[in-house]
C-alpha cells in the first residue's frame, strides 16, 4: 500500500523531485512515527530497484531521461550576469547561471529555454539561452543622449547593458538630457542596436516633487484600470440585501473592531473576543467578503488575477481592486454593515492552545477602528473604550506566541521605516516600532490563516490532497547555511549547520537578542532561507513551523486570499465540491500558484526600489555629512555601509587608505603591508564592523550612493573645516583586488562593478 501511494503521488507530479519529509507531509505520515520510518526504508528500496531516483539533496522522484534543456524565467543581475529559475518539469535542483556573453538578445523578465553546458562537479548548472519563448513587456528608464549616430537612452537599471537607440520620430517630444520611460521594439539579433519609443518624460515630473514614476514605469506597474473593470465595480450595489443577510449569520450586535496602521485607507480584518460557559474563549477573525462582489472569470477577477497582488510604494499604492471595492464595499469601516468571511478559534486562554475552530459567512458591524498606536495604549494604561478587553486579547495573543515558538516558529526581527514628508519630498526615514499589537493582531491572523489549511486537510480522504492553494515555505539549502554559519563564528556566534530546523535557527537569532550584529544576522538569515510561494500541493511551512498554511486573511491586496475564500465557500456547501469543480481547480490552482509567487516578487521589488529612491532623495541634500554605519556588504571593489536610516552606500575601494585584499571566506577585506610598505596585517573591514563615514555622492537617477571613511588621523587628507567637493577627493593611482594571489592594476577608466 505505501509503495502504491508513493509511485501514486511520483506519478501525479511527474518530473518533480521531492525530500523526504515533503513525502511525508504529502501522504500525511507523521515525522515522528514508526511510519515515516517505513517511508525512508521503501524510498531507498525502490531507489535500489531502479524504480524511481534520488537527485541532489536527497530528493526523489520518477526516472526521467537526462535533461539538455531547461525553460523558465530569466533574471538579469547587476552584474550582468542571468539566473534561470526552471519552471516545473524542468526541475533539476538548482537554478541555472548564465553569463552575459551567453544571454544573447534575452532580458530580465523573460521566459527563456537553456541549453545546459556540461555540468562541473559541486558547481552551479550553467548554460546558454538558445529561445525566447516570451517576452516581458520591457519598459526602461534612461536619459536621452545624443551622438553623431542619432539619440540613445542609457538605461538607469545594472540589469539592462546596451544602451537603446531611439529614432528622431520616436523621441515624443523628448530632448537631450531628459530622463524618460522608454518601450522596446522586438530586438531578437544581439548584434544590432536594439530600438525603442519614448513613452513619456519623467523630468518635468521630477521637478514636481518625489515621485514614483520610474519605479511604475520600469517595473511596467499598471496605473489605471480597464473602462470595462470600472464598470463593473460601478453597477456593485451600494447596500447590501435583505436576501443576502438572510443567509449569513449575523454579528452585527457583537463587539468588533480593527486595528490597522494609521495611515491605512482598507480595512480587511476585524476581530472580536467572547467568553465561553467552559472556561474557553472565542476569538472571531473576520475578514472582508470580497468573493461576493468579485465574482470568477468577470472582469475585475481577470484584472485581479493579472496583478496578483497590491504594491505599496512610498507615498502612493497600486491596488489590485478599484478603490470602489477596497476602499468602500469590502472595507470594514466603522458603522456600516459589511460582509465578512469569519473564522471562529475556540481558544484555551491558559495555553494559547486551539480547541476547536469553525469558519461562516457573516455580517458585521465594526464599532471602532483603531490604529496600532491607540490600541497599544489603551492595552498598557487599560483606560479608554474597550481597553479591558483589548487587555485580554494582548493576554491570550501571548499565550499563542509562545505556543508558536515553543513548536520551532520562527520570529525574523525586520527593520521598517516610514517616512515623514515636507513640502511634497521626503524628509526622514522613521523605524516603525513594532509594537504589542501588531504583534497581536499578527499572531491572530496567522492561526486563522493555518486553521482553514487544516480545514482543507480534514476533507482529504486516505492521507491525498484535494484542490487548494496553500502558502509553503521549503527547508532553507543546506550549502547557504553553512556559509551563514561560517560568518556567524566568524562574529562569534555558534548557528548548527547540519540538518538546520526551525527551532534551532530560532536559538540562533535569540542569541542576538540586543547584539551590535543582530539586524545583520537577521537579515542575512532572511536571504538564507527559502522563498515561501504559493503552490497547488502543500509541503508545510518551514519557518512557521507549520504543517499546513495558507493565505485567507488579505482578500483585498493578495489574489491568493480572494481564490481561498472561494474554495473554503465552496468545500462549505452540503455535499461539499464536486467532482468537477475539483477538476477544475486541479487545471488553474498551478497557474494562478505560479503567477501569484511571480507577482508578489515583482511587487516585493518594486517597493524595495520605491524605499530606497525615497532613501536617496533624502540623502542628496545631505552631501557631505559624517553619518555612524554598519558594513553590511564586503567584496573585493569594496565595502557597503548601510545607516541606521535604513540607507546604504559604497566605499569604494580606491577611497580606502593602503593596499587590500579580499577574504572572501571571512567576510572582509585586510590590509596588506610589505611591498608597499611595512610588512604584516594593517586595518581589516569585516562585516558587521561599526564606520564612520562621510556622503561623497549621490547619484538619484542611477539610485547610487558613494561614501568614503570619515576622517581620522590615520586617513585624514583634507581639513576638517574645508567645504567639501567629491571633486576634490584625491584617488589614489593604484588599487588593486586579488586575483590568483597577485595585484594587479585597476584601470581608471574600467566601469565600476556593482
Amino acid at each position: 500500500m505505501l509503495r502504491e501511494n508513493i509511485l501514486q503521488l511520483f506519478r501525479e507530479y511527474s518530473g518533480e523531485l521531492f525530500k523526504t519529509n515533503e513525502i511525508s507531509k504529502m501522504l500525511a505520515i507523521k515525522s515522528d512515527s514508526e511510519d515515516y520510518q517505513n517511508l525512508r526504508r521503501m524510498l531507498d528500496t525502490l531507489e535500489l530497484d531502479g524504480t524511481i531516483v534520488r537527485g541532489s539533496r536527497r530528493r526523489y522522484g520518477l526516472p526521467r531521461i537526462a535533461l539538455t534543456e531547461v525553460e523558465g524565467e530569466l533574471h538579469v543581475k547587476s552584474t550582468g550576469n542571468g539566473i534561470v529559475t526552471p519552471s516545473k518539469g524542468f526541475d533539476i535542483g538548482d537554478s541555472v547561471l548564465i553569463r552575459a556573453r551567453n544571454l544573447h538578445s534575452a532580458m530580465n523578465g523573460d521566459h527563456v529555454r537553456v541549453h545546459l553546458f556540461a555540468a562541473k562537479k559541486d558547481e552551479r548548472p550553467q548554460g546558454e539561452i538558445t529561445e525566447i519563448l516570451r517576452k516581458a513587456a520591457h519598459r526602461i528608464v534612461g536619459t536621452i543622449e545624443r551622438t553623431r549616430q542619432g539619440f540613445f537612452v542609457r538605461p538607469e537599471s545594472g540589469k539592462i547593458k546596451r544602451d537603446i537607440f531611439i529614432a528622431r520620430k520616436d523621441l515624443h517630444g523628448a530632448r537631450e538630457g531628459d530622463r524618460v520611460t522608454i518601450e522596446l521594439y522586438d530586438w531578437t539579433d544581439e548584434y544590432l542596436q536594439p530600438e525603442g519609443f519614448v513613452l513619456n518624460l519623467l523630468g518635468t515630473i521630477a521637478k514636481q516633487g518625489f515621485s514614483n514614476a520610474a519605479i511604475i514605469s520600469e517595473f511596467n506597474l499598471p496605473e489605471q484600470f480597464p473602462s470595462a473593470v470600472l464598470k463593473e465595480s460601478d453597477k456593485l450595489p451600494e447596500t447590501i440585501p435583505e436576501s443576502e443577510i438572510k443567509k449569513r449569520l449575523d454579528l452585527r450586535g457583537e463587539i468588533i473592531f480593527t486595528i490597522d496602521p494609521e495611515d491605512a485607507k482598507d480595512f480587511d480584518d476585524a476581530v472580536s473576543l467572547t467568553s465561553n460557559d467552559d472556561g474557553t474563549v472565542t476569538l472571531g477573525v473576520h475578514i472582508a467578503d470580497v468573493s461576493h462582489y468579485v465574482r470568477e472569470d468577470s472582469a475585475l477577477d481577470n484584472e485581479a488575477l493579472q496583478r496578483g497582488t497590491s504594491v505599496y510604494l512610498v507615498g502612493s499604492v497600486v491596488p489590485m481592486l478599484p478603490e470602489r471595492i477596497s476602499n468602500e464595499l469590502c472595507s470594514l469601516r466603522p458603522d456600516e454593515d459589511k460582509l465578512a468571511y469569519s473564522v471562529f478559534l475556540r481558544i484555551d486562554p491558559e495555553t494559547g492552545k486551539v480547541k476547536k475552530a469553525e469558519m461562516k459567512k457573516t455580517v458585521i458591524r465594526s464599532v471602532m477602528r483603531f490604529s496600532y498606536e491607540e490600541a497599544e495604549q489603551r492595552t498598557k494604561t487599560g483606560r479608554g473604550k474597550h481597553a479591558k478587553l483589548l487587555m485580554q486579547m494582548r493576554a491570550l495573543s501571548l499565550k499563542m506566541y509562545d505556543l508558536r515558538k515553543e513548536s520551532g516558529s520562527i520570529d525574523f526581527e525586520s527593520e521598517e521605516f516610514r517616512f515623514r514628508f515636507e513640502n511634497n519630498e521626503p524628509a526622514e526615514a522613521v523605524r516603525k516600532e513594532r509594537l504589542g499589537s501588531m504583534r497581536m493582531i499578527e499572531d491572530f491572523m496567522l492561526a486563522a490563516n493555518r486553521a482553514v489549511a487544516e480545514f482543507i486537510t480534514r476533507k482529504a480522504k486516505d492521507g491525498s490532497e484535494r484542490p487548494f492553494l496553500y502558502r509553503i515555505h521549503a527547508e532553507p539549502d543546506s550549502a547557504k547555511i553553512r556559509e551563514l554559519a561560517q560568518l556567524a563564528k566568524t562574529l562569534g556566534y555558534k548557528l548548527s549547520a547540519e540538518n538546520p530546523t526551525p527551532r534551532s535557527i530560532q536559538s540562533f537569532l535569540e542569541s542576538l537578542k540586543g547584539k551590535p550584529e543582530e539586524h545583520l544576522l537577521n537579515q542575512l538569515m532572511l536571504r538564507s532561507m527559502a522563498k515561501a510561494v504559493y503552490a497547488e500541493h502543500n509541503v508545510g511551512h518551514f519557518g512557521l513551523a507549520f504543517l499546513h498554511y495558507t493565505h485567507f486573511t488579505s482578500p483585498i491586496r493578495r489574489y491568493p486570499d480572494l481564490i481561498v475564500h472561494r474554495m473554503l465557500a465552496e468545500y462549505q456547501r452540503p455535499g461539499g465540491m464536486n467532482r468537477e469543480r475539483e477538476q477544475h481547480y486541479y487545471q488553474i490552482l498551478p497557474e494562478i500558484a505560479d503567477l501569484t509567487s511571480a507577482s508578489e516578487r515583482h511587487a516585493t521589488d518594486a517597493e524595495r526600489q520605491s524605499i530606497k529612491l525615497a532613501q536617496i532623495s533624502i540623502l542628496k541634500k545631505k552631501v557631505g555629512d559624517e553619518f555612524d554605519a554598519v558594513i553590511s556588504g564586503v567584496t573585493h571593489f569594496g565595502i557597503f555601509v548601510a545607516l541606521s536610516s535604513g540607507a546604504e552606500g559604497l566605499v569604494h575601494i580606491r577611497d580606502l587608505p593602503g593596499y587590500y585584499e579580499f577574504d572572501e571566506a571571512h567576510y572582509s577585506l585586510i590590509e596588506r603591508r610589505g611591498q608597499y610598505g611595512p610588512r604584516g596585517e594593517g586595518r581589516r573591514f569585516r562585516i558587521g564592523d561599526p564606520l564612520r563615514v562621510q556622503l561623497v555622492k549621490v547619484l538619484e537617477e542611477k539610485r547610487q550612493v558613494d561614501f568614503r571613511l570619515a576622517e581620522t588621523e590615520d586617513a585624514s587628507q583634507t581639513s576638517r573645516n574645508e567645504t567639501f567637493s567629491s571633486d576634490k577627493i584625491k584617488r589614489q593611482k593604484l588599487h588593486h583586488e586579488r586575483v590568483g594571489g597577485r595585484p594587479r592594476k585597476e584601470l581608471p577608466h574600467k566601469r565600476r562593478s556593482r
